[in-house]
């Protein structure tokens, strides 16, 4: 196990050294692979990490932190009854606190560039992935209070980080609205 460890590490170590390389560039010419940049700028000055994401951070709030978001926040009214249920609310209280950090990289959207590097929208995004942590406590505590808090806490941040940055937008609608209604709890 400690080899595998040791691996995995030296694996990581290489993987961002590879991608601080492979992105690296200058503020005048973007660089080609196997060519070296020129600028007449010093070193320090010139090169810069240009790090995005392969998709919008609208896709990443639809289908990871919505996907995430809602069973939690259903959890406090439909109480996880096995260890299975258990486990996959977990994994969802981190894909949530992932989310939330991904929120502050930008990806492909139109807006992607100007919301991450917004000093509100990193606060909403360093909240989501706060609470992301939090679920990620109630959950492995299997605490339905904490959770239930959890859950409120999670419908604040969202609707507070939509009023100010996508009021004539809903959270859903990307890939259909997957969100969860009280019909879908009803007894047949």
């Amino acid at each position: 196990m400690k080899k595998f460890q040791q691996t995995f590490k030296r694996s990581l170590l290489l993987a961002g050294a590879s991608l601080l390389l492979t992105t690296a560039c200058s503020d005048q010419q973007a660089p080609t692979p196997g060519k070296p940049v020129k600028t007449d700028k010093p070193v320090a000055e010139s090169v810069r990490v240009v790090m995005g994401l392969p998709v919008s951070l609208n896709t990443v709030m639809v289908a990871m932190i919505n996907q995430a978001a809602d069973p939690l926040w259903v959890a406090a009214w439909h109480h996880p009854k096995t260890d299975k249920e258990w486990r996959e609310l977990e994994r969802r209280a981190v894909q949530l606190e992932l989310g939330g950090a991904l929120l502050g990289i930008p990806g492909t959207g139109p807006k992607d560039q100007e919301w991450a590097s917004n000093e509100q929208w990193k606060m909403w995004s360093g909240q989501i992935r706060d609470v992301g942590a939090d679920a990620v406590v109630a959950v492995k505590a299997r605490d339905l209070d904490a959770i239930s808090k959890v859950g409120d806490r999670i419908v604040e941040i969202c609707e507070g980080c939509h009023i100010d940055f996508k009021p004539a937008l809903p959270t859903g609608g990307e890939f259909g609205e997957l969100s969860p209604t009280a019909k879908d709890f009803e007894k047949d």
